[in-house]
């Protein structure tokens, strides 16, 4: 096992259209989450896609199941923060031993990139989640 950082990013130019370089994109959320060691970073990205876009009912009936917890905890932050589904266009990394992946969100699967030169946004953070419960965003 290893521990993997995902990032989610917004595409903040172009929603439901294909990511090209250039693309402003927005951190909105990150995890960190231990999968088996030589993960295809593409079974993550398939992994983010399905619960950022599922309904929580969907992810609080496998509550009981492995990792369905941490499933359903994490959409459910990313809900309250009120995000957007994951999307085409949107760009996923995964960071596991150092190295990071950057898979852009496709209409049919996922397209490894190279590093976005116009990243903004930050993981999540305390501060962040607190200016939500506030009432407030981290915009």
């Amino acid at each position: 096992m290893s521990l993997h950082v995902v990032a989610i990013y917004h595409n903040t130019e172009s929603r439901f259209f294909p990511y090209e370089d250039g693309h402003e994109l927005r951190q909105v959320i990150s995890h960190w989450r231990q999968w088996p060691t030589g993960t295809d970073p593409i079974e993550i990205v398939d992994w983010a896609w399905q619960v950022f876009n599922a309904d929580l009912d969907m992810l609080e009936a496998r509550r009981g199941t492995p990792q369905g917890e941490a499933d359903f905890l994490i959409a459910a932050a990313y809900r309250l923060m009120r995000r957007r589904s994951l999307s085409v266009g949107d760009v996923v990394s995964v960071t596991a031993e150092g190295a990071v992946t950057w898979l852009a969100c496709e209409n049919d699967g996922w397209r490894q990139i190279a590093a976005p030169a116009a990243t903004t946004g930050a993981p999540l953070t305390a501060e962040a989640v607190y200016g939500y419960v506030r009432g407030g965003s981290d915009d």
